[in-house]
């Protein structure tokens, strides 16, 4: 009985994994919008988007292409637009698939790139994952064989994106020195998650650094992208990397990216330090703001405190009136105030009258 059920339980694994999975349909994308060589499609209710986009990759192709001087470009380009980025696989050409966790997917090879507006609770920027995605068809139309952190660095340069966890993990890799070598990335990313974060970060780091690095490694010679331009441009007409490399950096690539690893720790080993004597600084700021406060409140005190004092100090040197005048008990309109006196008063000593006619 055992072994049957274990039996029946084999069975029924295999029969899952091998089991076609259920075809989710393509969406509907009855939207659609021409400006020049790009076309785009999109779902119905993303009318203004789909109009954003299309406008937007013309202008994009002719700045992305500066960096591809006389090299093919993409014969036409297709953007198709969804709502969410649960429909990236289900819009993608057939059997070509997307990740779920995805913004955009670029297909090089076909000229087809699928954007979704939103997903994972949030939106999406559409303008840079544009830009990001047109690099890529770019690069894959003028550089077919172009490596996978070559096309992730340059999709980065026409759409930057440096958040702090890619500033973090760069942080980490200067410090613990856990570069990955860059045969490792020609073909393609490791599936880890860390692993792949670093693979990432690595390639827009390098590629930027080339992309402004001169003709020779000497922090005055800016060649204005032009060695950059010229070592994309050899490997468009069949170079391998370390002939372009020669001819537009004057190096090999592993000369570069010893250099490139040598740029990443100056930039980076000193900003721990950095950040510690900023928290020092801004503590301190923090420290004088509320001594200064505290000062401010014991002086409006003591302030308060002298002025009465020196109120009640006023209000004793006022003499208070008297209970009563001195003629208060005198009534001055009986006969007898209107009589003169019979003997007049000859005393000079005498008070004078208390009023005057």
């Amino acid at each position: 009985m055992t072994v049957a059920r274990l039996v029946v339980g084999v069975w029924l694994a295999l029969a899952l994994v091998v089991a076609p999975r259920r075809a989710v349909a393509a969406p509907a994308l009855p939207i659609q919008l021409t400006r020049g060589d790009v076309v785009v499609r999109a779902e119905a209710g993303l009318e203004r988007m789909a109009r954003r986009v299309a406008d937007r990759a013309a202008r994009s192709l002719v700045k992305i292409s500066a960096d591809l001087p006389d090299l093919p470009r993409p014969a036409t380009v297709e953007i198709r637009v969804v709502a969410s980025s649960d429909d990236l696989a289900a819009a993608a050409p057939e059997g070509r698939g997307a990740p779920r966790w995805a913004a955009g997917v670029a297909y090089p090879d076909l000229g087809v790139i699928v954007v979704a507006v939103a997903g994972r609770g949030t939106a999406f920027d559409v303008d840079k994952t544009v830009d990001h995605e047109l690099a890529h068809l770019a690069l894959g139309a003028a550089v077919p064989d172009a490596p996978r952190w070559l096309h992730e660095g340059f999709a980065w340069q026409h759409a930057e994106d440096l958040g702090f966890d890619r500033i973090e993990t760069l942080i980490g890799m200067a410090w613990t020195g856990s570069v990955i070598p860059l045969d490792e990335l020609t073909w393609g990313f490791p599936a880890a998650e860390a692993p792949a974060s670093r693979a990432y970060a690595e390639s827009y780091d390098f590629v930027g650094y080339l992309a402004n690095r001169g003709r020779w490694a000497d922090a005055d010679d800016d060649g204005d992208r032009y060695p950059f331009q010229n070592f994309l441009r050899g490997l468009g007409e069949g170079k391998s990397l370390d002939q372009a490399a020669q001819a537009a950096f004057g190096a090999s690539m592993d000369e570069l990216f010893a250099e490139w690893k040598a740029d990443l720790s100056r930039r980076y080993l000193l900003v721990p330090a950095a950040l510690f004597a900023t928290g020092i600084w801004i503590l301190a700021a923090v420290l004088l703001i509320l001594g200064y406060w505290r000062r401010r409140r014991r002086a409006k005190a003591t302030l308060a405190r002298w002025a009465a004092t020196e109120a009640a100090a006023d209000l004793a040197r006022v003499r208070p009136p008297p209970a009563s005048a001195p003629w208060a008990d005198l009534d001055l309109l009986t006969d007898a105030a209107d009589e003169p006196s019979e003997e007049p008063d000859t005393d000079p000593g005498a008070p004078l009258p208390p009023w005057v006619n």
